[in-house]
C-alpha cells in the first residue's frame, strides 16, 4: 500500500518499520523518506504532529513496528524521555539529553548525536574564521543547552549559562549537576544561542540578549528556518552587525550522519552490503 506525508508518498508492506520524530518540515519529511527510499530501505520517517508525553512516546518506539526515533527539543522531551528507556549512553545522561531513540527487539537505547554535531561546527567555524574564542556563553535553556556546555568545555572554552529566566537557566544547571559551578562575567567570545531567537525576532529584545551579542565576535544557533525558506532573524542580525554566524547546518550535517548510522545499524543495501558513513552523507545530499 501506498501512503502520505506531506510532500511525499512511501509504500508500505508488514514488514515496514517506521522511524519516528517529533517534528519536521514538509521539506525535511519529504528528503528523509527519498533518501531512505534511495538506499533500497524498507523504513519509512514519519512525524508525529501532536505533542506527545514522553511516556508516551516511549511506548509508541518500543512497538514492533519502531525501529527507532528522533527526538527533539519541544516540551523538554529529550530530557523527560530518559527514564523510559532501558539503557542510555553516558554521553545522553552526563548533557541530560537524548535525540536518537533505537529499538531493538523491544527495547530501547537512548544516544545523544548533537554533541557531535556541535562539536564538528564550532570547530569549523573557530578554525575558518581565524578568530581566538576562550569564553562563551549559552543563552537560554533549551534542549541544546546542556550538550553546548560539555562540548565547550571539552574544547577549553570558558563557560557560563544564562537567559531571559534566571530561574529555569538555575533549574538546568541543577539538572546537569552545574549548580556549583560559578559563573563568571563578560563580554564572551562566543555566544551560543538557546532560544527560538533565529525565528522570532521579539527574542532579540529578550533581556540581556542584545547586550551580549554586541560584545562578542561570533555567534552560534541550531535552528535553521531558512530550511523552509524562512528568514533566519539571528543571522541577518549577525550579518548587520558583522559577527561570525555560524549556521544551525554545519551542527545539523554531522549530527544526521551520526544519527542515521546508529538507526541503520545492521540494515544492508539491496546488493547486501552494509550502508556507510559515506553512504548517507551523498543520499542525503550533505555537504
Amino acid at each position: 500500500m501506498t501512503t502520505q506525508q506531506p510532500g511525499c508518498s512511501v509504500s508500505l508492506n508488514i514488514q515496514t518499520k517506521f522511524i519516528f520524530s517529533t517534528s519536521g518540515s514538509e521539506s525535511s519529511i519529504s528528503r528523509h523518506n527519498e533518501a531512505i527510499q534511495q538506499l533500497g530501505l524498507n523504513l519509512v520517517y514519519f512525524t508525529i504532529a501532536e505533542p506527545v508525553t514522553p511516556e508516551g512516546y516511549a511506548a509508541l518506539v518500543r512497538s514492533p513496528i519502531a525501529r527507532g526515533a528522533a527526538v527533539t527539543g519541544r516540551g523538554g522531551l529529550k530530557s523527560t524521555i530518559i527514564p523510559f528507556l532501558d539503557q542510555v549512553e553516558p554521553l545522553a545522561l552526563k548533557t541530560q539529553a537524548v535525540n536518537t531513540i533505537v529499538n531493538n527487539e523491544g527495547r530501547l537505547y537512548g544516544y545523544n548525536s548533537d554533541a557531535i554535531g556541535l562539536k564538528t561546527a564550532l570547530t569549523k567555524g573557530i578554525e575558518a574564521s581565524g578568530l581566538e574564542i576562550h569564553t562563551a556563553v549559552i543563552y537560554g535553556n533549551g534542549g541544546v543547552s546542556g550538550v553546548a556546555y560539555h562540548v565547550l568545555q571539552e574544547l577549553g572554552i570558558d563557560v557560563s549559562m544564562t537567559g531571559r529566566d534566571q530561574k529555569r537557566v538555575q533549574e538546568k544547571k541543577k539538572q546537569l549537576g552545574l549548580e556549583h559551578i560559578a559563573d563568571f562575567d563578560g563580554p564572551y567570545n562566543l555566544v551560543v544561542d538557546a532560544t527560538p531567537v533565529s525565528s522570532n525576532p521579539d527574542f532579540l529584545e529578550a533581556t540581556g540578549l542584545s547586550k551580549l551579542l554586541d560584545s562578542c565576535k561570533m555567534v552560534f544557533s541550531h535552528n535553521m528556518p531558512e530550511k523552509d525558506n524562512k528568514t533566519n532573524y539571528l543571522e541577518k542580525y549577525c550579518a548587520d552587525k558583522k559577527l561570525y554566524f555560524i549556521p544551525g547546518k554545519w551542527m545539523y550535517n554531522a549530527q544526521l550522519a551520526k544519527q542515521y548510522r546508529l538507526l541503520f545499524e545492521g540494515c544492508h543495501k539491496p546488493d547486501g552490503s552494509p550502508i556507510s558513513e559515506q553512504d548517507i552523507l551523498e543520499t542525503w545530499k550533505v555537504r
